[in-house]
């Protein structure tokens, strides 16, 4: 944790082209930067502060209170008296005003709170739940880090094989020229080989730009300003052939799903348990100070059993069963329809992975093949042989091969990654460890 942030210190303070960022540095960053992964953790803090709250099912409350009094009213003053004597006679005395301070310490123990002990145990679960939640986020923002990582890498790819036929189309219209100056070709092959070249210089232009956006995606995950520079020092892996797991870790996701329900359980446990009698002890200790009318018998101890039992509360504890049992069930088709989606991503998963796989080696079939037909056209044609249109279109094949080996490459690579994090797995643990 200490070198996540020594990293983050280091890339604000010091000029970022002094060292390159490997893909492990740049998943610690993001591990503390990305906004999703932060409202993850502030959701699993919030568990956790309703959690400590539910432990008053079990602690003592402890109160105190003071209150000023003062009483002066018919009822004590001028009251009637007996005065002994013979005969007897009544008097009339006065006890008002009655004034003075009423302070006390009170405790309150918990006995037996049948929904309080159903609440904390829900409290619990669902700290479980999100902490579950929190983790299947850091393995989902694992793999976003890889792909906007290794998507920089593919965009570099992609601007240097524009390159290349860029300077194949350049050569190629300079050929042209050449060719048209002895009177080996006419003026309509340096013109196409001049709108070649100003075509794959606009592609290169859009291949830039695609780079840039990879780029500020990247650096936008990261916390970086636009302004910044990056440099990565991770290459992009060399796709590994689909393999099938030995045994499926259970998802996070789908145990985080499953202590929702069992806190949806507990909760409607805690309303059902409303009707049981909650059983307290009570103790308290009071002091007064005054005039004589308020003093006697006021001071001592009261220690007490109390007994709470709401016997209708005007179908307040009803609506809040049928709401309880509500959200279970909801809670129950959700964590259904969870385990569904679990099973068609994990079918895609390993489709995808072979597909791309496949289309990765049929990528470099085709490119071999492509270059081969673009030498053999450049031969023909600078034999005389050849026709201007069969050259560009030779080269134009090859570099759509280029550009689809490039992506396939980079879609075999994800594909393994995604297929790992729907088994449960790490992402990374799909990408050789030599380069991370």
């Amino acid at each position: 944790m200490l070198s996540k942030w020594a990293f983050t210190l280091v890339s604000l303070l010091v000029p970022p082209t002094i060292s390159a960022m490997s893909l492990t540095q740049a998943l610690g960053i993001a591990g503390q930067e990305a906004i999703a992964l932060r409202a993850l953790s502030a959701e699993t803090r919030q568990a956790e502060a309703v959690h400590q709250q539910s432990r008053q099912a079990w602690f003592p409350s402890i109160s105190a209170d003071a209150s000023w009094l003062r009483a002066d009213s018919s009822l004590i003053t001028g009251v009637p008296v007996p005065s002994p004597g013979i005969p007897p006679t009544i008097q009339r005395t006065d006890f008002g005003p009655v004034e003075g301070t009423v302070s006390g310490v009170q405790v309150v123990q918990p006995l037996f709170n049948a929904d309080a002990i159903q609440l904390r145990r829900a409290a619990s679960l669902q700290v479980d739940a999100r902490r579950h939640a929190e983790g299947w986020g850091q393995q989902a923002l694992r793999l976003e880090v890889s792909r906007l990582y290794f998507n920089v890498l593919r965009a570099q790819q992609q601007v240097e094989a524009t390159r290349t036929a860029g300077d194949a189309a350049r050569e190629a219209a300079t050929l042209a020229r050449t060719s048209y100056q002895e009177g080996l070709s006419s003026l309509l092959d340096t013109k196409q080989a001049d709108a070649e070249l100003a075509a794959i210089q606009a592609r290169l232009e859009h291949a830039q730009a695609n780079r840039r956006q990879a780029r500020l995606e990247l650096k936008g995950l990261l916390g970086m300003a636009s302004d910044q520079q990056l440099k990565l020092s991770t290459s992009l892996p060399r796709p590994s052939p689909p393999v099938s797991l030995d045994a499926a870790q259970a998802r996070k996701d789908l145990q985080a799903q499953q202590k929702a329900v069992a806190a949806a359980h507990a909760d409607t446990r805690a309303s059902e348990a409303g009707w049981i009698p909650r059983v307290n002890l009570l103790a308290r200790q009071q002091w007064v100070e005054g005039n004589e009318p308020l003093e006697q018998n006021a001071d001592g101890w009261l220690v007490a059993i109390n007994l709470q039992w709401s016997i209708f509360d005007g179908f307040g504890r009803r609506g809040r069963i049928a709401e309880s049992r509500a959200k279970e069930q909801k809670a129950r088709i959700e964590l259904d329809g969870i385990k569904r989606r679990i099973q068609r991503e994990q079918a895609i998963a390993m489709s995808r992975w072979q597909a791309s796989w496949a289309g990765w080696h049929a990528a470099q079939k085709a490119i071999e093949a492509a270059s081969r037909a673009e030498q053999l056209a450049s031969r023909r044609y600078e034999e005389g042989i050849g026709s201007m249109t069969d050259l560009l279109a030779s080269q134009a094949r090859l570099d759509r091969q280029r550009m689809a080996l490039i992506d396939a490459r980079y879609q075999t690579v994800m594909a393994s990654m995604n297929y790992y994090l729907q088994y449960g797995y790490d992402p990374i643990a799909a990408v050789p460890e030599q380069l991370r």
